[in-house]
């Protein structure tokens, strides 16, 4: 819970800073996380002392307490392809309204200790829309075609791809992604990443 309220504020500063420029009220629906918690963030000063969010765009690296992520390409598809669990992969249909929404990143694990790309916590991420609405990557990332499986662990010194996908409202225009690293000296620090076509 603390890992949600923190990438919480730290997309509210986000908006705050001018990178969300829909102010329409956020819909409620069970793909969203506290939309009331993103609005009263964005609408709250930021803290005497703390720094803004550093924003990158698609294709620019950020480091974030020794993990380096490049979001190298994103778009929206009605369907992801997932293992069917005999060695293959078959599509998964986005629900009714609804469409994913996929981020290719490279990860480079700067840090200690071996990292979970698939199912592990070290990497707290979220995805904002234009609405500014907040939405959690889908459950069994490990499936999705051309992720690691949960365990295959990314070694310190080492990279590696991931695909995040997101379940989105099929009109949701994707804003912002953002991510912290738990397993830092600062966990509580938001990098952010454009991801606004200009």
């Amino acid at each position: 819970m603390k890992k949600v309220m923190v990438t919480a504020v730290g997309v509210g500063v986000l908006l705050t800073a001018g990178c969300g420029s829909d102010d329409s009220p956020a819909a409620e629906g069970d793909r969203t996380t506290t939309s009331a918690t993103t609005t009263e963030a964005a609408a709250a000063p930021t803290p005497e002392g703390s720094a803004q969010p550093e924003i990158v765009t698609v294709g620019q690296a950020v480091e974030n307490g020794g993990l380096t992520v490049t979001v190298t390409s994103v778009e929206t598809s009605p369907a992801v392809a997932v293992a069917d669990g005999s060695g293959g992969y078959v599509d998964r249909t986005a629900s009714d309204g609804s469409q994913y929404v996929l981020l290719a990143a490279d990860v480079v694990n700067g840090m200690v200790a071996p990292i979970d790309l698939s199912c592990g916590e070290t990497i707290g991420t979220r995805l904002v829309d234009a609405q500014k609405q907040q939405f959690n990557v889908i459950a069994d990332l490990g499936s999705v075609q051309g992720n690691r499986p949960c365990g295959d662990l990314l070694a310190p010194g080492t990279d590696g791809e991931v695909r995040w996908v997101f379940e989105v409202g099929a009109d949701s225009v994707p804003k912002a992604f953002a991510f912290l690293n738990a397993d830092a000296p600062d966990p509580t620090a938001v990098k952010v990443v454009n991801l606004s076509v200009s």
